[in-house]
């Protein structure tokens, strides 16, 4: 179901900031002017922020902004507007005291800051090729304030069981490897892989900085990851401070972000609960709970800056989850329960080694535990993740750029419980077996590369990169090449060339002898073109090719996996984006998309897991007025493919019905179809900050197909829908 997780992040970062400073007694002091460009041009759109800070405004069509703050003293502001150069200004400001700054903008020569955006990538930023905002984030309906949803409505991605897990472009779900400064998160979600319960992730995309998303012909910096790559970075200190509430129909939260005045220090927190008996109450239940689906969330940073070009960043999570919910299989009709339960810690340090060179370092730790339980199968799985992470960057000058970093990354599996003999019957008290099992590894990953631009209209990184497994003992190497060329200034080239290693999970390598399995193998081939005026219209549109080797296989003689499986994927990304400033903002998405794979069962080359062959996403955001926001999403795509019982027949030993399947993966679900719409209203409560939310997710009530089960004997099919049916949201936050 979906639960608009919007609940517990929504505007907790930079709108909580907007109160200042809650213990500041200075008199705010009213900044206003106009901005102007050449032969005085006046400037429309162009933001004014005080350096360190969220106070700023945006000008108007005639040049102008205004806009209060309790800052004093000698202050930077910063001063940006497309297709202009930025310019930094350092003003008084004396406390109470009205202040008139004009400024002049100039034109901007240097224009590769928006032709580097690599191949397949949807990025966040202040440069015109920004696809993705933390605002259109939480404004997509049916995304839930989930950033992993968000992505889904862009070209290549999909979601995994209407949950905030992805597949791009037809690869696995553990294919694509998020990275928070420095740190892989493995699992940043709640309810996850738990029976028809959706998924949620625990970032908060407001306290992000930068995000940026790559389908495909990724940076030589990522290893160990053969699809996608969702790169985050966090603010490296807090943009303010202040605090915020959210209750709403499914869950509350509090948080609160705080900055010293002298900005050195900083710090924010976050914590919530998701309740879902009122949300129940109204809009149904389509299963039956035991115990209903609860999580508690809390968290932190703290930041501290050491000097001019230096910042350390703490950074700490914990989350938990709980629910139990009926399903009926063909050897046992029960309750599925499962329980888990995350910590995530880590540090990231910041600092300029000299003018032209910058490291970073991170060190993180996780452990992720998940119990889960079902007819006789009990199961408990721990994992825990180390990794040490520096990179260096080094620009030679401003045509060549230098990157190079290593990274060392542990991963520690122990899993316990009971298994069935046989698959097809789990009821309790049929044959089993016991397994305990702890396994760990290491990788070790270094890589180097350069960043040229001979032209502004020109660029290319070539790089390269080496990772040694330590529990196979296997190396992998991975060339790789990305370019871009401007034909115009609105028209982009962008491809991308490279070798792309990813070593199987640790519990692959408990089915392979003496654990000899190669690193799966992607070669990627990308090509795309762009139109993009001013980001005001984006066209995109992008053909690429992976193929696949090393893949796991299972042994039809002995059961072991070995690496002999292949598979191969073609298809074409297309995205249009127009915004209207500070009125509109839609995006049309679709994906073509044809996967193929000979892995794990499968005896030869047959439709992948996540083999979504057509995906059309229609997203649009309206400000009907300064206050009131509306938006619609709507989304339709093939269904994915399964494997069929076609028979069966009865194992008198067992007492239980023997399925027997078609082909893996010859059928398909049916297609795939939801709307969702929500409004934003923006007003003052108590004299304070407040924004109310409703959402509609699913308007039609469109019964999408979860799974398939079948009866005792296999001779009727039944369709097991998913929970996400029409519901209704409501939810209130307030600036503390």
């Amino acid at each position: 179901m979906k639960l608009l997780l919007i609940c517990l992040l929504v505007i907790t970062g930079t709108l909580s900031a907007q109160t200042g400073d809650s213990g500041n007694t200075k008199s705010p002091t009213k900044i206003f002017g106009t901005v102007k460009g050449e032969k005085d041009s006046l400037i429309e759109g162009a933001n004014i922020v005080i350096e360190g800070t969220i106070d700023g405004a945006t000008t108007d069509e005639k040049g102008n902004y205004e806009f209060e703050t309790e800052q004093a003293g000698s202050k930077n502001i910063i001063i940006t507007a497309i297709g202009y150069a930025e310019n930094i200004m350092m003003i008084e400001i004396e406390s109470g005291k009205e202040m008139n700054v004009n400024i002049k903008l100039t034109k901007d020569e240097v224009k590769t800051e928006e032709i580097l955006v690599t191949a397949s990538s949807y990025t966040s930023g202040t440069n015109a090729a920004v696809t993705l905002t933390p605002l259109e984030i939480v404004r997509i309906p049916g995304a839930d304030a989930d950033l992993y949803r968000a992505i889904t409505t862009f070209p290549g991605s999909n979601q995994v069981n209407e949950g905030s897990r992805i597949t791009v472009r037809g690869g696995d779900p553990d294919e694509v490897l998020t990275v928070l400064d420095l740190a892989s998160l493995y699992n940043p979600f709640i309810f996850d892989e738990t029976f028809n319960v959706s998924s949620y992730s625990t970032i908060n995309p407001w306290g992000l900085k930068g995000i940026n998303f790559t389908s495909g012909g990724f940076s030589a910096k990522y290893g160990n990851v053969l699809s996608a790559v969702l790169d985050l970075k966090s603010y490296d200190m807090p943009q303010g401070s202040g605090m915020f509430a959210w209750v709403g129909l499914a869950n509350a939260s509090l948080s609160g972000v705080y900055l010293s005045r002298d900005g050195k220090f900083g710090g924010s927190f976050s914590a919530g609960k998701l309740f879902l008996q009122p949300y129940l109450a109204i809009n149904g239940e389509y299963s039956e709970y035991s115990p209903i689906p609860e999580s508690n969330q809390i968290g932190g940073t703290l930041s501290y800056k050491l000097g001019t070009s230096s910042n350390l960043k703490a950074y700490a999570n914990y989350s938990d989850d709980k629910v139990g919910i009926r399903n009926q299989s063909p050897s046992f009709d029960g309750f599925y329960e499962s329980s888990s339960n995350s910590y995530f810690g880590n540090v990231k340090l910041i600092t300029g080694l000299d003018n032209s060179t910058v490291l970073n370092a991170g060190i993180s730790i996780s452990k992720y535990d998940r119990d889960y339980s079902y007819g006789l199968i009990k199961s408990d799985q721990k994992d825990i993740y180390a990794k040490g992470r520096v990179d260096i960057t080094k620009q030679i000058n401003n045509k060549i750029e230098l990157n190079t970093g290593l990274e060392y990354e542990y991963d520690g599996y122990d899993l316990t419980g009971i298994f069935p003999q046989y698959q097809y019957n789990i009821r309790p008290g049929a044959q089993s077996f016991g397994i305990d099992t702890a396994q760990n590894s290491g990788r070790a990953g270094i890589y180097a590369e350069t960043q040229i631009k001979p032209s502004d209209d020109f660029f290319v990184i070539p790089g390269i990169r080496t990772d040694y497994h330590t529990l196979s003992g296997k190396f992998s190497f991975d060339p790789r090449l990305s370019f871009g060329y401007r034909l115009s200034e609105h028209n982009i080239v962008r491809g991308a060339l490279g070798y792309y290693h990813q070593y199987p999970g640790i519990e692959n390598y408990l089915r392979a002898e003496e654990n000899d399995l190669d690193a799966q193998n992607a070669i990627h081939y990308i090509l795309g073109y762009e139109f993009n005026s001013g980001g005001d219209i984006l066209f995109r549109v992008e053909g690429y090719y992976k193929d696949y080797s090393n893949l796991v296989l299972t042994n039809p003689v002995n059961f072991l996996y070995t690496s002999e499986g292949e598979g191969n994927v073609k298809g074409v990304d297309m995205f249009f984006k127009v915004k209207i400033k500070n009125k509109f903002t839609g995006w049309i998405s679709y994906a073509y998309t044809d996967s193929k794979r000979k892995q794990y069962e499968a005896t030869k080359l047959v439709p992948a897991n996540y083999d979504i062959t057509n995906n059309l996403s229609v997203v649009g955001s309206y400000n009907a007025t300064e206050q009131l926001v509306l938006g619609a999403a709507f989304r339709v795509s093939t269904g994915k493919p399964y494997t069929p019982v076609i028979a069966s027949e009865f194992v008198k030993l067992q007492e239980a019905y023997k399925p027997i399947y078609a082909e893996i993966n010859s059928g398909r679900f049916p297609t795939y179809t939801t709307l969702d719409m929500n409004a934003q209203y923006i007003f003052s409560l108590f004299g304070k900050f407040a924004v109310g939310v409703i959402a509609v997710n699913n308007v039609f009530n469109k019964k999408n197909l979860y799974n398939y089960t079948y009866n005792v004997d296999y001779s009727q099919r039944i369709e097991t829908y998913s929970n996400n049916r029409r519901s209704f949201y409501a939810g209130l936050g307030l600036q503390l």
